[in-house]
């Protein structure tokens, strides 16, 4: 008699304990650091919106204050979302997010990626945001101690030469430059070219200090005033395991 009365209970429960556990299966932490590709980005506060929450929940939601930033540190921004898209704008209540003038910009991480860096890049004139969002998988495995990550940006291919070794890019490419040559004193004289008007044209050359236990973020991207490719460095900190450094705001 008694487990006949609780059968309806217990289908009660089950009815309401399967749609929030197929949700914590969506959920998920990530740790994010908001980088200003140029100086005059680097904007505080920026709020950061699940756009994925449930209407039930979504009007109550508390928006994450981060700051963008114009350099990097071990400092990160701690995200729990449904999703993985992710939006930014000026202010922390949700309807910032119909707002045009609110946007600052939005991005969907990739698929296994919980520890990035947001690359703020400028858009177009006329563009609804105000920031492109380049992620950049931050972990371990995808970012290494001692590596540079550059990433051709640009729609020429690319080719870096350190000391006697050289590194070709195509439109578009990433690749991780891990243990380069160094000359005396642990640093690599660097040569940058890209292809343009049918010829290898010189576009920077300086010296690369080796990251040792760090790591370098180096962007290749065409100014948009000049229509050459330039060539911008970026130092990071050693990598972490996500959710072992408590250093989040």
């Amino acid at each position: 008699m008694l487990i006949t009365r609780l059968l309806p209970v217990v289908a009660a429960l089950a009815a309401l304990l399967l749609p929030l556990a197929a949700q914590d299966k969506l959920a998920f932490r990530a740790e994010i650091r908001l980088l200003a590709f140029q100086p005059d980005q680097a904007i505080d506060p920026v709020f950061a919106h699940d756009p994925a929450l449930p209407e039930a929940v979504a009007a109550a939601a508390i928006a994450v204050k981060m700051p963008v930033k114009s350099y990097l540190n071990h400092e990160f921004s701690t995200l729990n979302l449904t999703g993985r898209r992710i939006i930014f704008t000026t202010h922390p209540d949700r309807a910032s997010l119909t707002r045009p003038a609110d946007l600052l910009g939005e991005v969907t991480l990739p698929e296994g990626v919980q520890s990035a860096i947001l690359l703020c890049l400028p858009t177009p004139a006329g563009d609804k945001a105000r920031f492109r969002l380049l992620a950049i998988d931050d972990s371990k495995r995808a970012f290494p101690s001692g590596t540079f990550r550059v990433s051709n940006l640009s729609p020429q291919p690319v080719r870096i030469v350190l000391e006697d070794k050289t590194y070709n890019f195509k439109p578009g490419e990433i690749q991780l430059i891990s243990d380069p040559p160094v000359r005396d004193g642990n640093q690599s004289g660097m040569k940058a070219f890209a292809y343009q008007d049918n010829v290898w044209q010189r576009i920077g050359s300086g010296i690369w200090p080796h990251p040792g236990n760090n790591r370098v973020v180096q962007v290749l991207f065409t100014n948009p005033a000049t229509g050459q490719v330039q060539l911008r460095a970026y130092d990071d900190v050693p990598p972490r395991s996500p959710g072992k450094s408590r250093t989040s705001k």
